[in-house]
């Protein structure tokens, strides 16, 4: 919707190349220019996959972020958000979900795109000496 429009309506975008693929307890943010995926059941089983899709300029398309190296683990019905100030500014905040084992999880995740244009997932460190309760189906702000 651009400023002043009393309206706004779908419009169906044409994506090249491969996709996540249908799937559904995953988490979906956006940290400008770029719509993060991640996660949730696919092909019935938890996976965590990191997909993003720049949505600077056509055409668009979905790229697979091969992070091998200190990934949260596979998980579905987890949350996400988008930092907006401090240190972590720009970051996606992930936390806990279900894991493959039907527990629910409590840790806590950060990514960031460094300048050099690689992705990068870090723990997130506590503050204090309490962890938040492991939950899943939740949601932050």
């Amino acid at each position: 919707m651009s400023k002043g429009e009393a309206h706004a309506f779908w419009v169906k975008i044409d994506i090249e190349g491969s996709t996540p693929g249908g799937r559904y307890g995953h988490s979906l943010s956006y940290t400008k220019p770029y719509i993060v995926l991640f996660g949730g059941y696919y092909m019935n089983e938890p996976v965590n996959d990191t997909w993003v899709l720049s949505i600077e300029r056509m055409p668009f398309v979905w790229q697979r972020l091969e992070l091998k190296e200190n990934t949260p683990t596979p998980r579905v019905y987890h949350t996400a958000t988008v930092c907006t100030c401090g240190k972590a500014l720009g970051m996606i905040v992930l936390f806990g979900g279900r894991g493959k084992d039907q527990t629910a999880l409590g840790d806590t995740w950060g990514l960031r795109k460094h300048r050099d244009g690689l992705w990068e997932w870090v723990v997130a460190p506590l503050n204090g000496n309490a962890a938040p309760k492991a939950r899943f189906q939740v949601w932050l702000v």
